[in-house]
């Protein structure tokens, strides 16, 4: 699988949370719903993992394809598929204490059908309080992997109207009269 449409990274969990977000979503993921633990909640291109252990250190695989997989792999169980709008087509992966972009891009203004694989959720918390207790850092602990298939296209963003790293603009691409840089 090329490159562009396949990105393995590895996300710090604190507090058993971290977030996977279209730069420009109006949704901030920590404002999802909190629970319970081993789910997973999506609205309008943010989305809120939540793992079954706590801190730990787990690999993240985001994968764009022309149609859902249907064996992500040895151990993988399927969490769900929910729809997930790629806004301006960056994505940010956050955690309690850090965040930015991650270098996968979705086609902008598009929708896709997410689809979310965990392997070793089932264990993590054993591992975690068991064998792994007073070791730093957790690791092996849990894997994703994050599928998006195209669905469709979303009503166009405006540059930087709902972006987290760009200045506010209206929809004629001009910065509100009260603007200071």
């Amino acid at each position: 699988m090329p490159d562009d449409v396949r990105k393995t990274v590895t996300v710090h969990i604190e507090r058993s949370l971290f977030g996977l977000s279209a730069e420009g979503s109006s949704v901030v993921w920590t404002d999802l719903p909190m629970g319970p633990t081993g789910a997973v909640h999506v609205t309008d291109g943010t989305a809120l993992f939540i793992s079954n252990a706590q801190e730990h250190d787990a690999t993240l695989t985001l994968v764009i394809s022309d149609q859902r997989t249907e064996f992500a792999g040895e151990g993988f169980v399927l969490i769900g598929s929910w729809p997930f709008s790629s806004h301006l087509g960056t994505a940010v992966l956050d955690t309690v204490s850090a965040g930015g972009d991650i270098g996968f891009r979705l086609e902008p203004n598009t929708v896709y059908t997410m689809h979310a694989w965990r392997r070793g959720g089932e264990t993590a918390p054993e591992l975690f309080y068991g064998e792994l207790r007073g070791v730093t850092p957790k690791t092996g602990l849990e894997d994703y992997l994050v599928e998006f298939v195209p669905s469709g296209l979303q009503d166009p963003v405006v540059e930087g109207r709902r972006s987290r790293s760009l200045p506010p603009v209206d929809e004629t691409g001009q910065r509100p009269a009260n603007w200071v840089e």
